[in-house]
């Protein structure tokens, strides 16, 4: 189960992502919709705008959810509906004016309803879309994307993130000795090895072949350190199970103070990592970043 720092931080990145995600529409929404009001007001019940009502009503919904959208629906036929009655429309006949308005608004009801389960279905598949087929890991674009939100939050709070770049050595050896159907057995079990052994907080991806990346939020580098060794332990030790020849070179970014870009924190952990390779495969290499404090 997540604790009470897990659920915040996912609070707090959903936030973000929210914040993100085009207010300036909410406004236009806005503005449109007091604007169709001050018209149809204007021109009385000779002419009915209740179709132009449908524009900002969507735009509101989508951007502001379904709960605001149903709310938007019923002031919007509940203004209307008061206009009638105050021009005295159907006031001989009041049934015809309570049809109007509750056709009007189940229309509105289900055109709410069934843009936000069309949001949700997009949102559904740009999920899939940011999952590995071979792996089930976050793939690269998933892996960006949630650590810039995460890179933002730590900015916000001055905490600490750390990204660890991994890399499979000899992983071309399986390959042309086993065949390509034990290297992407290989790489699942590497997926899965880093499932288990990571916390819930942290966020193991695959950036594309061999390479493997895990973001680890809110951890001091010392317990970092520790949590990638004990990864990487586990790791060796499925592949010692199966007799294939893989280590893991890996290099840990730790940032104190946020660089300026994702892009940034991902070079200087593969920077990292490939130090580790170009000198003594299957170590780890950690550096400290916006601190007096390396190893």
């Amino acid at each position: 189960m997540p604790n009470k720092n897990q659920k915040r931080r996912d609070q707090e990145i959903t936030s973000y992502f929210a914040m993100q995600s085009s207010p300036h529409w909410l406004a236009l929404g806005f503005v449109v919709l007091l604007l169709v009001a001050a018209i149809d007001y204007a021109l009385g019940t000779d002419v009915r705008l209740t179709v132009f009502y449908v524009v900002p009503l969507l735009l509101l919904t989508w951007t502001a959810g379904r709960a605001f959208g149903l709310l938007l629906a019923a002031v919007a036929c509940l203004s209307w509906t008061l206009l009638d009655y105050n021009t005295g429309r159907f006031l001989d006949q009041p049934r015809y004016l309570y049809a109007e308005w509750g056709l009007t608004f189940v229309t509105f009801v289900l055109l709410v309803i069934g843009l936000t389960a069309l949001k949700v279905s997009l949102a559904e598949a740009h999920f899939a879309s940011r999952r590995d087929t071979l792996t089930g890991l976050v793939n690269k674009g998933g892996f960006y994307q949630v650590v810039s939100a995460e890179l933002e939050v730590c900015r916000r709070y001055r905490r600490t993130l750390s990204v660890a770049y991994i890399d499979c050595d000899n992983f071309k050896q399986v390959n042309d000795r086993y065949g390509h159907h034990v290297g992407d057995e290989v790489l699942r079990i590497v997926a899965r090895t880093m499932g288990r052994k990571l916390r819930a907080s942290d966020l193991p991806a695959r950036l594309g072949g061999d390479e493997f990346a895990v973001m680890l939020p809110e951890t001091s580098a010392e317990s970092c350190r520790l949590v990638v060794e004990m990864m990487q332990q586990r790791l060796l030790t499925e592949m010692q199970a199966h007799g294939w020849p893989v280590t893991f070179s890996i290099g840990i970014a730790t940032f104190m103070r946020m660089p300026p870009s994702i892009d940034d924190m991902i070079r200087l952990a593969d920077q990292l990592m490939y130090s580790v390779k170009n000198t003594r495969k299957g170590d780890i290499r950690q550096e400290i970043f916006g601190s007096t404090v390396k190893s």
